[in-house]
Order: structure tokens, then C-alpha cells, then sequence
């Protein structure tokens, strides 16, 4: 602890408020300013350095638990976020952390877990489409990574979860507890925010006196031609400031699914007027973290390799809001409560009373498609109405845009399924479920009830005539749906429209076990292109020196894997921040 802390306890929001202060400061937490060029270059442009540490840190979700690494290491370390706080878009999950192979709760508990049986069952899960190598590495630090945590002062929440049977064989879902100045469920139920684990980071960075600069978006890594990354470049409220790091750079800036021309290119589906941000949508319908894939950009321009991002994220489906989860007091930066909304419940029960119908008033599928039960055979635990591969997602995106889709019933439906009329009649995005009043329609007539969704009125009409003959004969002969069908006949009339809601990136930035950067160019060293032999470890392939990546950035999780990603992002930001660590410095 520095001087002019020691013996002086300062609270979470001191210490914000003065790490955002040490940005004009010089010779704080082991960074200096230079303010002068050391004729470092790149492509041939001279860099005058405005700071210079050994280890940057470039973003404040997992990129905490890798500057805590690095500065345990011995390193001077500089973590850089682009927002006025920190945490990112981690400090929203609502999740858990899938962590097995015998950890000390497993142990504890009484469940048999082995880091091969977690290991075959992760592969499964990620449709073996995950890179064995990165799987292998995540499965055998779990176990270390719960105590890790403890070491720090966090509470695991006990009993551990299921994630279910189809992908883990043993429970493995590991919740955080009720730990001090974090907010947990009223309910008592465990809730693995984020929130719960950066809070515990940002305290240990804390005591380590590790500097956080607010408002530094890195735009540019600098490199040295065919050689090391030297440093970066941020734009600041004072305009553009460069910081040379001597022994490493630490990507850790989230995911790209709000940079509409990267969504755009790798899946166009997943783009437009009914498509909304990634998982930080507020309550107000607006993003707060802008997921504009700003650490992929910047690696690309020195050469990194990316992985198949074609899944480009779970799609989820909300009905009635836009919204995916909202603060009460509506300030997210105060984290006191998590308020989950999403619209209407979507169950078994909502699948039943409902039609779903587009643009011209029809239906176009088997509206129970979207309670579906996960395959054995896959591995994949729950999120099938969130997958691209499934039914009821891949229908949805093969809608020609705009896709107008609404989830219709009457007021039997509505009654049966306990919907909150008084908020369906006053929507509001910031109360509640979350209810946008763009996304709900209330009539006495079908006729009325089209008009407020914007869809064909003879259409709607016919088609619900239609569905309310399946109902009394007792089969759908458009679409298989199995009985009990329920007529729409009992006004007012009810719709809840649907919003595309993109979550959790897929795959992202090649890494490899030791969180390295892997180069785009030349990937296999020394692979000429005619050898028989094609196994080759990704370890052996040639990596950008110093720069390294992990969290969503890097997501090693292949494609089409379940939630509970916190666990893999942070353990390879460890793995990335001790390997920064130990580069030998540059001068």
C-alpha cells in the first residue's frame, strides 16, 4: 500500500474516484509519464509515449482478476475502460460459473467429479467444436479457481447448481453467496452476478494499489513489424493518449455484438429493426455498454486470428419488452438490485394460449417448438430457445425483415397465464417486467388488435378462425401442434410482440493455452502446406509476441456451448495476466 493510503481505509467509490484521478498523475501505482519519444516505431510512425507501465490491462470485467494476477506476479500494471466505472458488461451476469473436476464444494458436498469426466462432458457441450487444448486447460484450473476466489474473501453459494443432465453428468453450476456490499436475491435464491465477483476483484486491486484509468477506449495496439506489441493508443476526454507497456498488453473487452457491420457480416439475419443490443440493455431500452468489438478491431489490424464466429451469439426471444434486465433505482452504476424483466414469462403454460404470427397475420410454426427439450445426444443443457440450430430460433430468423412477430391470446389466455394486465395496460420499460409500450397491443376487436400491431387485418382474422376450428376438432392441420389447443375467442384481445435480443458471444480472438494472441498469418510454424500431418497442437502455432487475450474477447468455449461462461473467462484471464507478467521487459 502506497504512503499516502497506508494506515486509511477508503471505501469501493474512494477508490474509483481516485484511480480516475491518478490518470493526470504521474509516478502513481507504478506507472510514469515519459512524455517523450524512445524512437519506437511502428510502420515506420514515431510514438511519443504519454505513459509507460509493464502490463496493461485493456478492460474492467475478467481484465480485473488478470491486473491482479500480473501485479501478484511482480509486475507494474495499468488497467484502461472505456466507461466512467467499472465492471462492463460482467458486472450484469445473472448466471453461474461452470467449474467441476472435484472442486472443494464438490468435494464438500459429497459429488464425485473428475477433471476427465468434466473435460469429455465440456467437449459435448461445445459440439466438439471447441478447441481441445483450451478445454483441457480450463477444466484443470477449476478446481483452483474456487479457492482462488476464497482467498480473496468471496462466498460460494451452497448447494451447487445443476446446469443439466444432458451436458454435465454431476452438478456443477457454482453461484456466489451472500458476500458483503452485494446485493442478493429477497428470495434468497443465488444469483452469480458479475457484480458479486468484480466487487471482491476491485477490492483486492484495491490493496494491491493498482491504478484503473475511466474513460481510456483503446483504438490502436502498436506493433513492431513481424515483432512485439509495444503499447497502445486511447482516446481520452483530453484527446489521445499512448501508453507503452514493457513486458505485455491483456485484451480483455468483451464481446462485438452491438457493431452492427461485424454482426452484419457474419450473420445478416441478426441485424435489423427487431434486433436489439447484447446483454447490456438496460431498462430504458438503450444499451449502456456499447459491445462495438473494439479489442477484436484493434487486433486485427496486427495481424490476430479469429475463430469461427458464425454463431454469432444465443439469440433470445423476448415478448412485450425490448429490454434484457433493468437496476431498481434505475442507476446501474449504484448495483444495489437486479431486476429481471424480459417481458412475459415464456414457458410451457405462455406456449399453449398463444399463436405466434407475422407480418401477414399468420402463423408459421408449432408455437410448443419453443419449449422443446434439450437433446441428450447433443450435450446441451437448456437455451434451446435461444439456439440458431433449433426450430423455433432458426423460423424466426428466416422471417423475411422486418419481422413483425406477435405472441396473440384473449383474456382467457391472459387469465389463465396470470399476465399483469394493469401493466400490459400502462407499459413501462423501467418498472416491472419491463414492459415496452411499443411491444403491446390491447383490443375489444381482432380487427382493432391488427391495427396496433401493424399487421394484416383479414389475415390475423382468418388465421385465428382457423386456429379456433383446430381447437374444437381437436388438431392443427397446419402445423402439428399437439393438443390442448385453446381458443382465441374472449375479448379484449391480447399481443405481445417479439424482440431479437443478441447474448453471449461465440468464439472470438485464437488463443492459445497460455492465453497468447495467435497470429493470423503463418499459423502453424513452420507448416509448409504439404505435410500429411495435420495434428498439430495449437500451442505449436505462431503467436503475436506479448499480446494476449481472453473473457469474451477469446472465448474458448467452441460453438454452441451452454452458459456459465464466468468461470472459463476468468480463469484464462488469470493464465493471461501471469504470462504478461513474466515477459522480460523492454526498454
Amino acid at each position: 500500500m502506497s504512503k499516502a493510503t497506508k494506515g486509511t481505509k477508503r471505501s469501493r467509490r474512494q477508490f474509483i474516484k481516485d484511480a480516475a484521478l491518478a490518470a493526470g498523475a504521474a509516478a502513481v501505482g507504478g506507472f510514469l509519464l515519459t512524455g517523450c519519444s524512445d524512437g519506437t516505431t511502428d510502420n515506420g510512425e514515431e510514438i511519443t509515449w504519454d505513459k509507460v507501465t509493464d502490463v496493461i490491462v485493456v478492460g474492467t470485467g475478467c481484465g480485473l482478476a488478470a491486473a491482479i494476477e500480473a501485479k501478484t506476479a511482480g509486475a507494474d500494471v495499468l488497467v484502461l475502460e472505456r466507461n466512467d466505472w467499472a465492471g462492463g458488461l460482467y458486472i450484469t451476469t445473472g448466471g453461474h460459473a461452470i467449474l467441476g473436476g472435484g472442486t472443494k464444494i464438490q468435494k464438500e458436498e459429497g459429488i464425485e467429479d473428475s477433471i476427465d469426466a468434466w473435460f469429455e462432458d465440456e467437449m459435448k457441450a461445445a459440439g466438439y467444436r471447441g478447441v481441445p487444448e483450451l478445454i483441457r486447460t480450463y477444466c484443470e484450473k477449476g478446481p483452483e479457481f474456487v479457492e482462488w476466489m476464497e482467498s480473496m474473501g468471496f462466498k460460494w453459494h451452497r448447494p451447487l447448481g445443476h446446469s443439466g443432465a444432458e451436458a454435465h453428468r454431476v452438478p456443477r453450476s457454482h453461484y456466489a453467496g451472500h458476500n458483503p456490499g452485494v446485493y442478493q436475491s429477497k428470495t434468497g435464491a443465488p444469483r452469480s452476478f458479475g457484480l458479486a465477483w468484480t466487487t471482491v476483484w476491485l477490492k483486492k486491486l484495491e490493496e494491491l494499489d493498482v491504478p484503473i484509468l475511466y474513460k481510456h477506449r483503446m483504438r490502436k495496439i502498436y506493433r513492431q513489424p513481424d515483432g512485439p506489441v509495444v503499447g497502445v493508443a486511447c482516446d481520452t476526454p483530453e484527446g489521445t493518449v499512448n501508453i507503452k507497456a514493457r513486458r505485455g498488453i491483456v485484451l480483455t473487452t468483451g464481446t462485438w455484438t452491438d457493431n452492427y457491420r461485424m454482426v452484419q457480416a457474419w450473420d445478416p439475419r441478426a441485424v435489423g429493426p427487431d434486433c436489439y443490443g447484447d446483454g447490456g440493455t438496460p431498462c430504458d431500452g438503450t444499451l449502456f455498454v456499447d459491445s462495438s468489438g473494439d479489442g477484436h478491431l484493434a487486433a486485427a489490424e496486427v495481424g490476430a486470428g479469429f475463430s469461427d464466429m458464425s454463431f454469432v451469439s444465443y439469440y433470445y426471444l423476448f415478448y412485450g419488452s425490448r429490454s434484457y434486465w433493468g437496476w431498481e433505482p434505475p442507476d446501474f452504476k449504484t448495483a444495489d438490485y437486479y431486476m429481471p424483466g424480459k417481458g412475459l414469462t415464456r414457458n410451457k403454460a405462455f406456449f399453449e394460449r398463444i399463436i405466434l404470427v407475422k407480418n401477414d397475420g399468420k402463423r408459421y410454426i408449432n408455437e410448443l417448438e419453443g419449449t422443446r427439450s434439450a437433446d441428450p445426444d447433443l450435450g446441451e443443457a437448456g437455451g434451446i430457445n435461444e439456439n440458431i440450430e433449433w426450430p423455433y430460433t432458426a423460423k424466426y430468423l428466416a422471417l423475411p425483415q422486418p419481422r413483425n412477430v406477435w405472441a396473440v391470446t384473449d383474456a382467457d389466455g391472459a387469465a389463465a397465464l396470470e399476465w399483469p394486465i394493469e401493466e400490459l395496460k400502462n407499459p413501462n420499460p423501467k418498472v416491472g417486467a419491463m414492459f415496452d409500450p411499443a411491444c403491446i397491443a390491447i383490443a375489444d376487436s381482432i380487427e382493432e388488435l391488427a391495427s396496433k400491431m401493424g399487421v394484416d387485418a383479414a389475415g390475423l382474422e382468418e388465421t385465428i378462425a382457423r386456429y379456433n376450428d383446430f381447437a374444437e376438432a381437436g388438431k392443427d392441420e397446419d402445423f402439428g401442434k399437439p393438443m390442448p389447443l385453446f381458443k382465441i375467442a374472449t375479448p379484449p384481445f391480447y399481443a405481445a410482440k417479439a424482440s431479437l435480443i443478441r447474448h453471449t458471444q461465440r468464439n472470438g480472438i485464437r488463443v492459445n493455452t497460455k492465453a497468447q494472441v495467435i497470429e493470423q498469418a503463418d499459423q502453424i510454424a513452420g507448416y509448409d502446406g504439404t505435410s500429411s500431418d495435420k495434428s498439430v497442437s495449437i500451442d505449436d502455432e505462431k503467436v503475436i509476441p506479448r499480446l494476449y487475450a481472453s473473457g469474451e474477447l477469446a472465448n474458448i468455449m467452441g460453438w454452441r456451448r451452454t452458459h456459465g461462461s464466468m468461470g472459463n473467462y476468468a480463469i484464462f484471464a488469470r493464465i493471461a495476466g501471469e504470462n504478461a507478467a513474466k515477459e522480460e521487459p523492454m526498454e
